[in-house]
């Protein structure tokens, strides 16, 4: 199944399950799983995404997973870095199976054109200073063709290509770019993973239309802080917004 050293090589596969991201959590505190432990479910009741909203996915068609690491060698102040590893592990995946460009639009959903077509929801636990661990919830839209009215800008694997693809082709290939990436960002190939993950960022260097406080304004995505802040410039001054500060419009 997987080629990998570690990433995926302990897999458990469910048929049905209120969140892979909360199964895993629980898996951690009770039995510690060897890391690169891999959670992946036909069917997610309560599938989490970013700041509290809901995951949808239709039973069967996507890939709904959660995988469990050990970055303890990473800092609470560099957790970002993980972040920006694993949008960078999806992004690669994305753009081999589509053929097509692939954007990370800040902080971590992934996009073609202006589509979402897969998101990512990072939970970790700190323990003093470090991070114990981290389960990496990865949700992507592969073989549904159609999509809910509340879900705004949806697109798919399939949307895009025409073609149907096996879902443990896109789980094999999946761990090797996570195990790529988390191996980069275990030798602390920071400035690696800042360059990969700016150039690749939605709208970056682009003129664009943002909002704040209900405020339109123009500017441009010059990149983003060690803290995972987004930089935009704009009128010729660089401001630095947090998750949920400013969206696109």
């Amino acid at each position: 199944m997987s080629d990998t050293l570690f990433v995926g090589t302990n897999h458990i596969s469910l048929q049905s399950v209120d969140s892979t991201n909360s199964y895993a959590k629980n898996l951690i505190g009770d039995k510690k799983p060897p890391e690169g432990t891999l959670i992946t479910a036909e069917e997610q009741s309560a599938g989490k995404g970013q700041a509290g909203s809901r995951w949808q996915a239709e039973p069967g068609h996507n890939l709904t997973a959660s995988y469990i690491l050990y970055p303890g060698f990473l800092s609470a102040d560099k957790q970002f870095f993980l972040n920006m590893a694993v949008s960078l592990a999806v992004r690669e995946l994305c753009e081999e199976i589509t053929g097509h460009e692939i954007r990370i639009k800040w902080p971590n959903d992934i996009y073609y054109r202006n589509k979402k077509l897969a998101g990512i929801l990072i939970e970790n636990i700190i323990s003093g200073s470090q991070i114990s661990s981290s389960v990496i919830g990865i949700g992507l839209n592969v073989n549904q063709t159609t999509f809910g009215p509340d879900l705004p800008n949806p697109t798919s694997v399939k949307l895009i290509t025409g073609q149907e693809i096996k879902l443990d082709t896109v789980i094999s290939k999946l761990n090797s770019y996570i195990e790529k990436y988390y191996l980069q960002l275990r030798q602390l190939h920071f400035n690696f993973l800042d360059k990969g993950y700016t150039v690749h960022l939605y709208k970056y260097n682009q003129t664009a239309t943002f909002r704040k406080n209900g405020q339109e304004f123009r500017g441009e995505i010059s990149g983003v802080t060690k803290e995972g802040k987004l930089i935009i410039e704009s009128n010729g001054r660089y401001y630095r917004f947090g998750l949920k500060e400013v969206e696109y419009v």
